[in-house]
């Protein structure tokens, strides 16, 4: 009869881990990133666009649920990558109002493309 004790015992012991592995952590919200892609108007220098993006940035820090902002720069196009707390963030920023302004400012669309971000990694610091 020494069995069902020990069978007892191992049982019990078992207990605190078949708790945890049914313990599963809440999903961490679905954040987003967002491409942003605006055409160059003709005669505005990437020097320019730089040194307005430069002063721009106190104003991204204070985005509801703008993790972090890229400012980028290609040949004959200018933009951003943003990373977003939750799509909802992302669309309330990138709204009709947004597009109307980008329109009206640069005579083209921007074009903004969303992605899920499913997993998230920092490298190392340089």
């Amino acid at each position: 009869m020494k069995i069902i004790p020990l069978f007892a015992a191992l049982a019990c012991a078992a207990l605190p881990s078949v708790a945890l592995a049914e313990t599963v952590p809440a999903p961490a919200p679905a954040r987003v990133a967002v491409v942003v892609d605006i055409a160059t108007p003709a005669g505005i220098s990437d020097d320019k666009i730089r040194a307005v993006m430069a002063q721009q940035t106190a104003q991204y820090a204070q985005v509801p649920g703008l993790v972090r902002k890229y400012f980028t720069i290609r040949p004959g196009h200018f933009g951003g990558i943003y990373y977003w707390s939750s799509k909802a963030a992302a669309e309330a920023w990138f709204n009709d109002t947004w597009h109307a302004r980008v329109k009206a400012t640069y005579g083209t669309p921007g074009e903004v493309t969303y992605y899920d971000v499913p997993v998230a990694v920092d490298g190392v610091k340089p």
